[in-house]
């Protein structure tokens, strides 16, 4: 009997320590610091709503119900200083991103969009009085003669207030006290966040910062599935004469190895890989899985999981691919994620703060786990806008950041929209567009991208986003610069 005891205690300490071996074995990122010093959201909240109670509900209504008055009196008597306070939100989650509500000021309306992250969130915003009128085209409220909010897409009015000018300026300063407290913690210093970078990679980016703001580079997709890998390049030199700067690919449909290969002869060539992935949250697909995938969030985020277990596992799927490029001496601007805020692609639909945590945990694993040391980490936003910062993981994960636009022109608010959460001097960059903008029109809207990269295929080549004229005046221009211009990184 002993003896059989003797065995049970033993098994239950071998047990016990595979336990704690299993324990020990699961790896867990480097603690991401702060990036933000954020102001208890119930605090702010219970704040606001003290606020508004000093003010007069208008009107609160159902989803796509919006609000027609008859008589305005309560704005056309009001001073400038007065203000009206919206709280609205978008119960149809599948419109975030999308105008939700219309303002209308004497026939002129703007649209209001619910923004990617937690379009059913309630949220607020202020406008003084004057304003409306300047709106509406007049200088006196006096003189306003229609006013509407139309809701639609989901869009939901649960408040508007109109607020006199003590109760809206009291309301000002506790939405400045919120920015201030919700600005990005920025710790940048102008070197890459890797600080084992591999020399090329350092190279590489000092040649970005140092041409930012005086050039733009060259940047064009590839597409795989044409007459050859090439069809996009041999294109550009056809009617240009000359190649660009920065070859776009994708991991997409598990073509690591072409993709690692392309990468090779391309840096061999001069020139500098950016690489994406359209992926499944399996890792292991393509552009439809990227889009119709997600996430138990929660569970596949917390280390010790069967789903963090599966999440990790799958993301190495890159590892031994971008480990033959740094072997190779190839550093990547390496954009994964991409067009994190706009909702469609899975790695946006468990909202911001889960999309941080995602990112954090890809840097951290190829970064401090398998030792990437030469990928250039790139962010790229959509072309949607609204609440950025909330997205932001933080200047420790971030070397370069930037947006796409399929708009024509230099999307000169898109810039600016990003420029305001970047850390200063961080390059930015346009890493997707339909049609190139000039540097007329970069100069104009006060935009200098770093960089543009055409999308593959008919953006190219239809003779309407891009012309073979258009073509060959931006890649012969000297502020738009090409493969045989880069200096050597090697």
């Amino acid at each position: 009997m002993k003896r059989i005891l003797s065995l049970v205690v033993a098994l239950m300490l071998v047990l016990a320590c595979c336990c704690a071996g299993a324990e020990e074995a699961v790896w867990t990122p480097v603690e991401a610091p702060a990036v933000r010093n954020s102001m208890d959201e119930a605090e702010c909240l219970a704040v606001q709503a003290a606020i508004l109670e000093k003010g007069t509900l208008l009107y609160s209504g159902k989803t796509n119900q919006g609000y027609y008055p008859a008589d305005i009196t309560w704005l056309t008597g009001a001073s400038p200083e007065d203000a009206v306070a919206l709280v609205w939100a978008c119960d149809d989650v599948t419109h975030g991103g999308w105008g939700v509500l219309g303002l209308s000021v004497n026939n002129k309306q703007e649209d209001i969009a619910a923004v990617s992250d937690q379009p059913d969130k309630e949220r607020l915003m202020v406008i003084s009085v004057g304003e409306l009128a300047a709106r509406g085209g007049v200088s006196a409220p006096a003189d306003v003669k229609q006013f509407a909010l139309g809701a639609w897409n989901g869009g939901r009015i649960a408040g508007l207030y109109f607020l006199n000018a003590d109760v809206a300026a009291e309301m000002q300063a506790h939405l400045a006290l919120v920015a201030e407290s919700e600005k990005i913690i920025h710790t940048y210093d102008g070197d890459l966040s890797n600080e084992n970078a591999i020399p090329a990679a350092q190279r590489v980016y000092a040649y970005l910062q140092q041409i930012w703001g005086s050039y733009c580079l060259t940047g064009q997709m590839e597409s795989t599935w044409m007459s050859s890998p090439d069809y996009e390049m041999d294109f550009v030199e056809k009617h240009t004469g000359e190649l660009p700067a920065i070859r776009g690919l994708d991991f997409m449909h598990n073509d690591f190895q072409g993709v690692v290969d392309r990468s090779i002869q391309w840096w061999e060539k001069g020139g500098i890989p950016h690489i994406c992935w359209h992926t499944g949250s399996d890792f292991a697909s393509g552009y439809n899985e990227s889009k119709a995938h997600n996430l138990n969030w929660e569970a596949a985020l917390t280390p010790g999981t069967s789903e963090y277990a599966k999440l990790l596992a799958d993301m190495d799927r890159a590892v031994p691919y971008l480990q033959q490029l740094e072997d190779a001496g190839v550093p990547v601007l390496w954009r994964p994620f991409h067009e994190l805020d706009g909702g469609w692609f899975w790695w946006s639909k468990g909202g911001s703060e889960s999309f941080v945590k995602l990112w954090q945990l890809m840097y951290s694993r190829y970064t401090d786990y398998w030792g990437l040391d030469n990928l250039i980490w790139l962010l790229g936003y959509s072309g949607n806008g609204g609440n950025m910062a909330a997205w932001y993981p933080g200047d420790d994960y971030v070397d370069l950041i930037g947006a796409d636009s399929y708009s024509p022109g230099a999307n000169g608010r898109l810039y600016q929209e990003v420029e305001s959460i970047a850390a200063e001097g961080m390059p930015i960059v346009f890493h997707e567009c339909g049609s190139i903008p000039t540097e007329a029109q970069m100069e104009s809207a006060n935009a200098p991208w770093l960089m543009f990269m055409v999308w593959h295929t008919t953006y190219l080549t239809d003779g309407k986003s891009n012309t073979p004229a258009s073509l060959k005046e931006i890649y012969q221009s000297d502020y738009f610069i090409t493969l045989d211009e880069l200096p050597s990184f090697n």
